[in-house]
């Protein structure tokens, strides 16, 4: 790529073209990171030293986004239910968080999930979920325990299982939509549709 060609970017907007790189090719050497971003490859080892830190730090990006969308679904308003399927809807904007999340390989892991949680709780922001209580780190199971205590999530369900179901489904709903075309609106809001609708009809109370 000429020179004229490359960008100027900070820090934190390679992470943020890493992500979108990664899910499209969670192979991609520095090199081929560096093409597809558009700036020099010295760029990506002056601000992150080897490929695992940039990884690494994409990784981590993808974790704090799931748990701001969580957030932005607004999972203290309404019912646990209704709340369960906001966070289908919000998580379905982050297709290449998912991807990355749901792949065979996944670059997004437990180990990025604690490491965000930790940053949270670390930081100014860990007040805004406080209301989560012990379940704060994670804030599905949360959910699912506010559903049950107000009638509209069947209280049968353990409360891990249920959890688990939902991440899963997300998982599900978004790998098929990926085999269909990630790209194709019509088909990304079928997907979310049915994923909402296996959550509604798995773990809704048998009265609500």
């Amino acid at each position: 790529m000429p020179v004229q060609g490359m960008r100027r970017l900070g820090r934190e907007a390679l992470v943020s073209e890493a992500l979108t790189h990664l899910a499209a090719n969670p192979q991609a050497s520095m090199i081929e990171l560096s093409q597809s971003i558009g700036v020099g490859r010295t760029t990506l080892y002056r601000h992150f030293g080897d490929r695992e830190a940039l990884v690494g730090a994409a990784a981590l990006l993808g974790a704090r986004r799931f748990g701001e969308a969580v957030m932005k679904a607004r999972p203290g308003e309404g019912t646990g239910l209704a709340a369960l399927e906001r966070i289908c809807a919000e998580l379905f904007t982050l297709p290449d968080v998912l991807t990355l999340l749901f792949a065979d390989n996944p670059i997004i892991t437990d180990e990025s999930f604690a490491e965000a949680a930790a940053e949270s709780r670390s930081g100014a922001e860990s007040s805004t979920c406080a209301e989560s209580g012990d379940a704060e780190d994670d804030p599905l199971e949360a959910v699912i325990a506010k559903g049950q205590a107000d009638g509209s999530i069947d209280e049968g369900v353990p409360i891990g299982w249920a959890a688990a179901f939902v991440y899963l489904t997300i998982g599900s709903g978004h790998l098929y939509s990926v085999s269909v075309g990630v790209d194709d609106p019509t088909a990304r809001a079928q997907s979310l549709e049915l994923t909402i609708r296996a959550v509604r009809k798995t773990l809704a109370s048998p009265g609500g």
